[in-house]
């Protein structure tokens, strides 16, 4: 990541909940990678974060589904929704730590990547990304890097 992203610091935060910003959450708040453009490099801090990445193995995590109709977009397995209340869980608490308008995640599943931008009006996600064939995942590395 260094190589097109050394301003950003990609922390493996899956064992280490935020305790400081997400104590009254009912539940621990530790997404696998936290990504900081502050030099953080251990942990979870919801309220420095500036991106959250998720990381699923198998597709019967994903979240969202093409549209070939007009049905929704959102899976509706268990472990689909569960993924998808797991990610706005934490961008909730991002959101609420911040103050800001609006935040960005990144759902990693298998070979596939999804960009989110979350705000008070919903989401955006983005078709999936085949981040070994397509530089969609880095171009976004680096423009989080530019504006941080």
């Amino acid at each position: 990541m260094n190589t097109f992203a050394s301003g950003l610091s990609f922390v493996d935060s899956h064992l280490y909940p935020d305790t400081n910003n997400c104590k009254k959450f009912p539940f621990q708040v530790k997404p696998d990678v936290c990504i900081y453009s502050d030099g953080t490099s251990a942990g979870c801090n919801m309220a420095t974060t500036e991106v959250v990445v998720e990381f699923k193995w198998s597709q019967t995590h994903d979240a969202f589904r093409e549209r070939d109709d007009r049905a929704s977009f959102i899976s509706q397995t268990k472990k689909d929704i569960d993924t998808l209340g797991q990610i706005t869980s934490y961008t909730a608490a991002q959101l609420t730590a911040q103050y800001c308008t609006h935040a960005f995640s990144v759902l990693i599943i298998q070979d596939q990547a999804r960009i989110i931008r979350w705000d008070s009006e919903g989401a955006v996600v983005t078709s999936p990304i085949c981040y070994n064939t397509e530089p969609h995942l880095a171009d976004f590395f680096i423009i989080t890097q530019s504006i941080s």
